[in-house]
């Protein structure tokens, strides 16, 4: 009977806390070369799917979700320029108690797609497959 009790206190607590909690973000910018466009497409395991097409310095894909309770949220990308591309996982969320306000920002660049986490440095996360 106990165990039943505090399942429904982390289920009610974890309610409570998702009314509260801020959107999580992705955010894919074009750093590659003058006249370069990036394809972008992103999925969710939700299904949610975001294509788009950024050039060069211009408005970056956005993604807004919140991160499911119980079950993780996992968005995947592939992103294109010119005879490169990568797949990769762009977000793995915390299950089963979601992270709130998660920012991460890939930047395409010559050598490379960089990662800055909630505003931290940028790394080089993953080097570029020829086609």
């Amino acid at each position: 009977m106990n165990r039943h009790i505090a399942f429904l206190l982390v289920i009610t607590l974890s309610f409570g806390f998702n009314e509260a909690c801020k959107e999580c973000t992705l955010i894919i910018q074009n750093l590659l070369t003058p006249g370069s466009n990036l394809k972008v497409i992103c999925e969710s395991n939700r299904k949610d799917r975001v294509n788009g097409e950024v050039k060069f310095k211009s408005n970056p894909v956005q993604i807004n979700f919140k991160e499911a309770y119980l079950e993780r949220t996992t968005w995947h990308c592939m992103l294109r320029q010119g005879a490169y591309s990568q797949y990769f996982r762009a977000y793995r969320g915390s299950a089963p108690v979601p992270r709130c306000g998660e920012l991460r920002v890939y930047i395409a660049k010559p050598d490379g797609i960089y990662l800055s986490k909630n505003r931290g440095p940028e790394k080089l996360d993953y080097r570029w497959n020829k086609n």
